[in-house]
């Protein structure tokens, strides 16, 4: 074996070496599969919300109130539509934020639709470690933020055990974790609406729940078909051009009225439920075409039906009227027609 033979071949064992030595995917298997046991779950550890419309949540679960009393949740809800928040009350960030948006949308409501009154909200401390004196605080702030009598009736904060937080938030399909290294909670940002019976209508995300929110490029193409290839530069122009177009985002208020069946809700709330309906995909209401024809088909009836009973009214009443008198004479035979020329006339 000459010199050049020697050294190529401790380079290729050199290089065998280092790829045995390289490290594995985490705790592959045999087959170079990682078992499934030692993979993240994700269903279990992503912040997210899944969610449960219709779903039932435990009324007769026990939290504590603001004084560190036991509650439940049917108390807090009181047979009124409901905004249930959940948060931790020392989030050093996203949950003030929530609960700001809150504050700012209720408070554009009409005065005749307030907490307390319409609906009620129920702020849920995730953080099983928190206690009354906390919430006490929390309360204190947003109800006086918020500025109408009997809120506090109304809005609670409460706290509770684990098991009892946990029971309440899976229910709605609300997934946190705690961050052991932050020592916070990882959570998605959202509000839910109950129904007086306790059930699960609407879900509302981010941290504001009304105004008007712009319609981006991508959501307004959705539903058209398949998608023209534009170029970046197109792409701009069409987005630049969408920013100039707003639509009313989801109107809580609505929402409330719609989950308590129309109750506490003007006429006019009331027609425009039964006219629009919510839009899941662009997070509003909109035209209810379905309603649209309907109301129109019914429209169309009540116009026929009326144009049938005034042609029959004529017909009955033309029927009835007592015969013309003829002049004296002009039933004979060698009577003259009313309309015959006189004599030497000319036609």
């Amino acid at each position: 074996m000459t010199r050049v033979s020697r050294i190529a071949l401790f380079a290729l064992l050199a290089a065998l070496g280092s790829v045995v030595a390289l490290p594995l995917p985490a705790r592959a298997g045999n087959d170079g599969v990682v078992p499934a046991h030692d993979t993240k779950n994700s269903s279990l550890t992503t912040a997210r919300i899944d969610e449960q419309i219709g779903a039932q949540v435990p009324l007769d679960t026990v939290f504590r109130n603001e004084d560190d009393q036991p509650i439940t949740l049917r108390e807090c809800i009181g047979d009124k539509p409901t905004i249930l928040v959940p948060v931790y009350y020392r989030c050093p960030m996203l949950c003030t934020k929530i609960l700001n948006g809150l504050v700012e949308t209720m408070r554009d409501m009409p005065k005749d639709f307030s907490i307390g009154q319409q609906f009620n909200v129920v702020t849920v401390s995730m953080d099983p470690k928190e206690h009354g004196g906390l919430a006490k605080e929390k309360r204190a702030a947003y109800v006086g933020e918020y500025g109408r009598p009997g809120a506090e009736n109304g809005w609670r904060f409460l706290t509770g055990t684990k098991e009892s937080s946990t029971a309440l938030l899976s229910a709605v399909g609300f997934r946190y974790e705690f961050d052991k290294m932050l020592k916070e909670y990882d959570h998605p940002s959202g509000l839910v609406i109950l129904s007086p019976a306790g059930k699960v209508t609407r879900y509302f995300y981010g941290i504001s729940y009304d105004g008007e929110f712009e319609v981006s490029e991508n959501a307004s193409w959705a539903g058209k078909g398949p998608r023209p290839e534009l170029t970046k530069e197109e792409l701009n122009v069409r987005t630049e051009k969408r920013r100039n177009f707003t639509r009313p985002t989801t109107t809580l208020r609505l929402s409330l009225i719609e989950a308590a069946d129309g109750k506490g809700g003007s006429l006019l709330d009331k027609l425009t439920l039964l006219c629009y309906r919510y839009d899941a995909l662009h997070k509003g209401y909109s035209l209810n075409v379905l309603r649209a024809v309907q109301a129109g088909g019914v429209l169309t009836l009540l116009l026929i039906g009326t144009g049938i009973f005034l042609a029959l009214r004529r017909e009955r009443r033309s029927r009835t009227l007592p015969p013309i008198a003829l002049p004296e004479g002009g039933g004979g035979a060698g009577a003259t027609p009313p309309t015959a020329l006189p004599s030497g006339g000319t036609a």
